[in-house]
């Protein structure tokens, strides 16, 4: 078996299981009363998006993260003149964002559980970085909701 088919094969497992991770939060989330086949469609839906974004993230030679490739074509799969915005639209609606934000800090927990060695050698300069951007997202989501609260005349 050549690598890049080994490599797909590999991201194609990872994405799978964090669908079915994606899905069975879902479930213990809206307590048993999910969909489970149009929430099954959706979720293959955007692991096919997320394996598509995987490939041209591959293919082109741009310093562009896959997510952003990811990101734009769920955009242009979801505009009102793509043909297929209705269906996906009413496929992926089960699936809520919670749910995969969830998943992805599980794993980038472990992620980091596995690579505590590195960590402690970054030493006290990691505990500053995050107090400035703990901070700066605060107060970054504080002058945001400010802002949009004055212009709605509601403060």
């Amino acid at each position: 078996m050549s690598a890049k088919l080994e490599n797909m094969l590999n991201q194609l497992k990872v994405l799978i299981l964090c669908g079915l991770a994606v899905l069975a939060t879902q479930a213990v989330n809206l307590k048993g009363e999910l969909d489970i086949l149009p929430a099954t469609l959706g979720m293959l839906i955007i692991i096919a998006v997320s394996i598509a974004a995987l490939k041209i993230k591959e293919a082109l030679p741009l310093q562009i993260p896959a997510f952003a490739w990811a990101s734009l074509l769920s955009l242009l799969l979801t505009t009102p003149w793509s043909p297929v915005q209705g269906l996906i639209l009413d496929l992926t609606k089960q699936i809520s964002a919670g749910q995969i934000g969830t998943v992805i800090l599980a794993i980038a927990g472990v992620s980091i559980g596995c690579k505590l060695d590195d960590i402690k050698k970054l030493s006290w300069k990691i505990i500053l970085t995050a107090f400035v951007v703990f901070i700066g997202t605060f107060f970054g989501s504080a002058l945001v909701a400010e802002l949009i609260l004055k212009l709605q005349g509601i403060i």
